[in-house]
């Protein structure tokens, strides 16, 4: 296990190992994510305590505080980073009125989704399961939906009509993944992709 000792005094910055303390810390903090995430990946949420994340981390519990006051601020940074992560593609997915990108839009996507499945995991199938992430679940999706809402169906102009397309279609694609990455809904990656172009076709005609 590591141990850190000194501290920044007021000179500036004490330089240990070529790093400062708080590159250090930022190193730990960094590693102690990454362990949360290959955690999730092998078992879920629910094999992320402070102990489990230490040992594979290989730091000392001290330093499990030192970056967060528990297990669930832990979950809800690596959620919230995760979520930051998907914005980009589903910013692109839902912006555009070429509808010839469909497919390539599409395609990014999915491919977002497959990339890293500790991620996706903890994105779109931990929040069904009771793993303490349910008021950071709330906080963060109304962000997707704003962009499907403001982008996709700007052509509505009945504001409720508007929220409820956005809504509808956020939870629809959040269920359609979570169940595809679980295994329950069975589907190759070029049938998911032509579903979401489907989708798009579908959902730009609404309320027309």
């Amino acid at each position: 296990m590591q141990t850190d000792q000194e501290s920044e005094g007021d000179s500036g910055p004490r330089i240990w190992g070529g790093t400062t303390l708080t590159e250090r810390r930022e190193a730990r903090r960094a590693a102690l994510l990454e362990a949360a995430l290959d955690l999730i990946g092998e078992a879920g949420a629910s094999g992320v305590t402070m102990r489990a994340v230490c040992r594979r981390a290989n730091l000392t519990d001290r330093y499990f505080y030192e970056s967060f006051t528990s297990r669930d601020e832990l979950l809800d940074v690596l959620y919230r980073q995760i979520a930051d992560e998907f914005l980009a593609p589903m910013t692109a997915f839902t912006a555009t009125d070429d509808r010839s990108r469909d497919r390539e839009l599409s395609e990014i996507l999915v491919d977002a989704v497959l990339a890293d499945p500790r991620k996706s995991r903890l994105f779109l199938v931990e929040p069904y399961s009771s793993t303490g992430l349910g008021q950071t679940t709330i906080a963060v999706m109304p962000v997707f939906t704003r962009i499907m809402q403001d982008h996709l169906f700007g052509h509505i102009d009945d504001p409720v009509r508007r929220r409820l397309a956005a809504v509808t279609m956020a939870s629809g694609n959040a269920g359609m993944f979570a169940a595809w990455l679980n295994g329950s809904l069975r589907a190759t990656r070029d049938q998911i992709v032509d579903h979401c172009v489907a989708m798009l076709t579908a959902y730009r005609s609404l309320y027309c």
